[in-house]
């Protein structure tokens, strides 16, 4: 057996033999994290840059790190190389790596700690930043592969092996509903009535105090129904913990691994042949598909049609309300037509469910924004804010308050935009919503840019394009590499802007759009305004192109700003 690396908690390193050498510094065991997390190796130039902000000889610092690591982990895993690769010999493994990949629990310690804990370096801001990411994407795994290994012992009939692992899960998350229903489920499935009684009873005391609210009726059935009464073979419950899991991940920035435990969710429930727990597992996979892969990806949205299917079939109302507005979402933003009718079906369905009302609103205010009519859009921006706030669905009053947001910044209402992008950026924060952060940022950073503050909008679009990169989300990729160009324009650096923006261009004339169409959009509207405004060679055929695309995907608004680039030429 090899080496633990331990970077939970306080980090060491634990040998089968006894304690050896221990690498020295903050920034050593840092950079230990970048190159053990990192889903590709890091180049040299980005970890100096990261780790040494401030150093006179950032690459000797560096230099100075990678011996010391060299000397803590020898012989059992090795550091070199530009990019920077961490080779672990056979049977050494990395705890954090462990909790990412999906392990059973008893194979690392749940309750150690945060990652690197104890160790933040306020001078090293990008890596500070990637930290309080990476911490936040291993306590949703953690907490992800506790909910599967709680929901495979229940399925297999071994409830007293769920109980401490459900017991560690409210520890990690007591104020998720889900980890307490597991714990009384877990105590009632083992034949303690009293413990399950006692669990339930401390989750109700808890979230009077705490939330000032009543935990929904699902806890006191859970132990009301000895346990698994509701889900003979456990089986169902595996499905609904993967899907709940996978979503987890995907907020947090894991998408590969929140699509692997939805396409698992979606596999279990196609095995147990029942319609409605399958139709809810498509809607979950055909969701992160279209949202985190392409906006037309073609598997996202079969799964969706998929779910709607048998939704209907089922008659839950509430699956197909779901796939029917992400369908809605696909159909408006590739704008190909279809979303109206889509739109309307899902409204009907949603009925007076407040947060499946507020998504549909979103996606009806975001489909009038682009057709040019902006006080609509308003309105419904508005009224999905609100019923999301009644509903507590804080995600979902912030990706209208953000959209709203850049409705009024293209709109010219600067002074609104700010206010509603500041909304949307705390209940963003709140929540630690890794995956939709970079939307958040670009569109701040956008005012930055119009408000002439270039090193505020710098640092925000730095921000947004790392967790871009790390989420390979070629929506953030493209909305964030339009706001790096932008800046670089305004810096007074053509050539570098038109790098930007070419890469975040998607020409989608001979194929469906990986993006919404309004962000191709304005990103070709940025390349001509740029290419006009340095009077560039390619400032013809940039505006011819955009006249195009406005009048294919119906977009008045950017088919007027062609008309007027193409009045500066003339």
């Amino acid at each position: 057996m090899g080496a633990t690396i331990q970077l939970l908690g306080r980090p060491g390193i634990h040998r089968p033999g006894g304690p050896g050498p221990r690498p020295r510094g903050r920034k050593t065991w840092a950079l230990l994290a970048l190159a053990s997390l990192s889903e590709r190796p890091v180049p040299r130039h980005r970890l100096a840059r990261m780790l040494f902000p401030d150093a006179e000889d950032a690459p000797a610092a560096l230099r100075w790190s990678l011996s010391e690591l060299r000397r803590g982990l020898r012989p059992d895993a090795r550091i070199d190389g530009d990019p920077i690769a961490l080779d672990l010999e056979i049977g050494t493994v990395v705890d954090a790596q462990l909790v990412l990949s999906g392990a059973d629990p008893l194979s690392f310690d749940a309750e150690a700690g945060d990652l690197l804990a104890g160790i933040d370096l306020a001078d090293c801001p990008e890596f500070d930043f990637w930290l309080s990411e990476q911490r936040e994407r291993v306590r949703a795994a953690m907490r992800s592969t506790l909910r599967a290994a709680i929901g495979a012992r229940l399925g297999e009939g071994r409830p007293a092996e769920a109980v401490p692992l459900a017991r560690r899960l409210v520890r990690l998350a007591p104020l998720e509903e889900q980890s307490h229903e597991l714990l009384v489920r877990a105590w009632a499935a083992s034949g303690d009535r009293l413990a399950a009684h006692a669990a339930a009873a401390a989750c109700t005391a808890l979230f009077r105090r705490e939330l000032g609210v009543q935990p929904s009726p699902r806890v006191a059935q859970a132990f009301a129904t000895g346990g698994l009464t509701l889900l003979p073979d456990g089986r169902r419950l595996m499905v609904r913990l993967e899907v709940e899991a996978g979503k987890a991940a995907l907020a947090a920035g894991a998408a590969a691994d929140g699509l692997e435990r939805l396409r698992s969710a979606v596999a279990m429930a196609v095995e147990l042949g029942e319609a409605r727990l399958e139709g809810e597992a498509q809607a979950a996979l055909g969701a992160a598909l279209v949202h985190a892969v392409a906006l037309t990806e073609p598997a996202g949205v079969a799964a969706l049609r998929r779910a709607a299917e048998l939704a209907r079939a089922a008659g839950d109302r509430e699956t197909a309300a779901t796939a029917g507005r992400e369908l809605a979402f696909v159909a408006v933003g590739a704008r190909d037509g279809g979303g109206g009718a889509l739109l309307r079906a899902a409204r009907e369905l949603a009925g007076d469910d407040d947060g499946k009302l507020s998504a549909v609103l979103g996606v009806e205010a975001f489909a009038l924004a682009d057709s040019g009519r902006a006080g609509p859009a308003a309105a419904r921006f508005g009224r999905s804010v609100e019923l999301a706030d009644r509903a507590g669905e804080p995600r979902k009053a912030a990706w209208s308050l953000t959209l709203l947001a850049r409705a009024e910044l293209t709109g010219g209402d600067l002074a609104a935009a700010r206010d509603h992008i500041g909304l949307a950026r705390d209940l963003v924060s709140a929540e630690r919503w890794t995956a939709f952060r970079p939307m958040v940022l670009a569109v701040a950073a956008e005012l930055d840019l119009h408000e002439g503050r270039l090193d505020d909008a710098g640092q925000q679009l730095a921000a947004a394009w790392t967790t871009a990169v790390r989420l390979a989300d070629p929506c953030w990729l493209s909305v964030t590499g339009r706001g790096l160009g932008m800046l670089a324009a305004r810096r007074g650096n053509p050539a570098e802007a038109m790098q930007w923006l070419d890469g975040a261009y998607h020409r989608t004339t001979d194929r469906p759009p990986l993006i919404c169409r309004w962000m191709d959009a304005a990103t070709l509207d940025a390349i001509c305004d740029v290419a006009t405004a340095f009077r560039l060679p390619r400032a013809e055929a940039a505006v011819a192109e955009l006249t195009a695309l406005s009048t294919k995907a119906r977009l008045p608004g950017y088919a007027a700003k062609a008309r007027h680039y193409r009045s500066l030429l003339s």
